[in-house]
């Protein structure tokens, strides 16, 4: 897009938390009547189907209005359902979306929910804007790191452990050799996709420079103009020392591009590992093998050689990863309204946000909301959001970013190329990109 678009995410959080806030209280929901008007949702994060067709029934009493909640499989592409939506004329009411996904048609195609009264309760800082109008609903927060096993540290150092005495990338090498000299042979879980690799860890190299959203976009139109040289940059250095250091401890170390995302996430579940790189959207997978009494957190990806950005060893990257529009081409005014009621109904009931945080177990992005996250990993990213201590994370990367880099990565981690080469190989894709 041409024109100004903008996502203020995490660290522009603590100003709304000291700004204007007209925090609405869950009470301040009263229902409004839509008897007889039918809407449609699309949701594509599929593991919350259940809950948001029990919620849309749950809003629907309230209100008379029906409300159809369908999704893509993981697999399936939310910006190629949107799309196809759009070309038959039969757009959902409410359609979530990756942030990109929004930000490309929301302008065009969304109402502008600017007046809402979420909007100034973390909807603004959160949601995508275009020229000064707010088009989306920030349907959750979520952020990346090194999740830990607290207690399966414990267990085998034989005492306490404090996951801040981890405060650069030695200490975190400390730890680890710690824990290979008291019988834990491999303590780290390292992802294989391509997308884990070339979009969740790589990225933290655009988005730690200064961990401001100006920065980043600076530095990636730099790489692009084909002005910067990666192996002098002091946070590609550091990320991919520490990413060197995971490798070396890897469960998988022996074939790494041979490693299953579930046996990951039981092994950090049941203590095989201590540390995995990945998110709290990894709760799923985790919860699924754990054991009661296990603590388990998510800290920051520890890096040596912090003088151009202290921060990135006190803070995660993270940002609204899901954006809900509502549709004002297929959709009429009175369904537009209906849909306007059952974002408010999420944010402003006690029930709505029972949905979002007991049910969904999401973070939710508005300041209102004063209910504690109920899994140990959203608890602790949502430490993070009430400390201000998450990085902006930018919605505009390429398409084929995390796919195309992340194949070079994959190359990297299995050995088959040097850091150099690796380097080269990013630099020549964005170039490449202005060509």
């Amino acid at each position: 897009m041409k024109k100004a678009v903008s996502i203020a995410m995490a660290l522009s959080m603590m100003v709304g938390l000291m700004g204007v806030n007209v925090n609405v209280n869950a009470s301040a929901y009263e229902a409004g009547s839509y008897d007889g008007v039918s809407i449609t949702m699309l949701n594509t994060k599929s593991e919350l189907q259940d809950y948001l067709v029990d919620a849309a029934a749950e809003w629907g009493e309230l209100t008379g209005a029906s409300l159809d909640v369908y999704t893509i499989s993981d697999s399936g592409s939310p910006s190629q359902e949107i799309a196809a939506r759009y070309a038959a004329n039969n757009a959902p009411t409410l359609i979530m979306g990756d942030v990109q996904d929004v930000a490309d048609i929301c302008e065009e195609y969304g109402a502008d929910l600017s007046n809402e009264s979420w909007a100034a309760n973390g909807g603004e800082t959160y949601g995508v804007s275009v020229d000064g109008k707010l088009y989306s609903f920030p349907f959750c927060i979520e952020g990346r790191g090194l999740i830990y096993n607290k207690t399966a540290i414990e267990e085998t150092l034989g005492e306490e452990w404090d996951p801040s005495s981890v405060t650069n990338m030695d200490d975190l090498a400390v730890l680890l050799e710690k824990l290979v000299k008291n019988g834990m042979e491999y303590p780290v879980a390292l992802n294989m996709e391509d997308y884990a690799l070339g979009g969740h860890y790589l990225t933290q190299v655009y988005e730690e420079q200064d961990s401001t959203m100006e920065t980043t976009s600076k530095f990636i139109d730099d790489l692009k103009a084909g002005n910067v040289d990666l192996m002098s940059n002091q946070r590609f250095t550091a990320l991919m020392d520490t990413f060197d250091l995971l490798a070396q401890y890897n469960i998988n170390k022996d074939d790494p591009l041979a490693a299953d995302y579930a046996t990951n996430c039981a092994d950090l579940a049941e203590g095989e590992v201590a540390i995995y790189f990945n998110g709290n959207w990894a709760w799923a997978e985790i919860s699924s093998y754990i054991e009661d009494g296990t603590e388990i957190g998510i800290m920051p990806v520890m890096q040596n050689e912090t003088s151009e950005n202290e921060a990135v060893n006190s803070s995660i990257c993270g940002s609204a990863t899901k954006q809900v529009m509502i549709d004002k081409e297929c959709n009429d005014e009175q369904q537009q309204a209906a849909a306007k009621d059952f974002l408010n109904w999420l944010v402003e009931s006690e029930e709505g946000q029972s949905v979002l945080i007991e049910q969904c177990s999401l973070i939710p992005a508005f300041t209102n909301i004063d209910k504690d996250v109920t899994n140990m990993l959203a608890q602790s990213v949502q430490n993070y959001v009430k400390e201000g201590k998450v990085i902006n994370v930018p919605y505009s990367y390429p398409g084929d970013h995390w796919q195309t880099v992340g194949a070079y990565m994959q190359k990297y981690f299995a050995g088959e190329t040097d850091r150099a080469t690796f380097a080269t190989e990013i630099q020549d894709y964005w170039t490449g990109l202005a060509k």
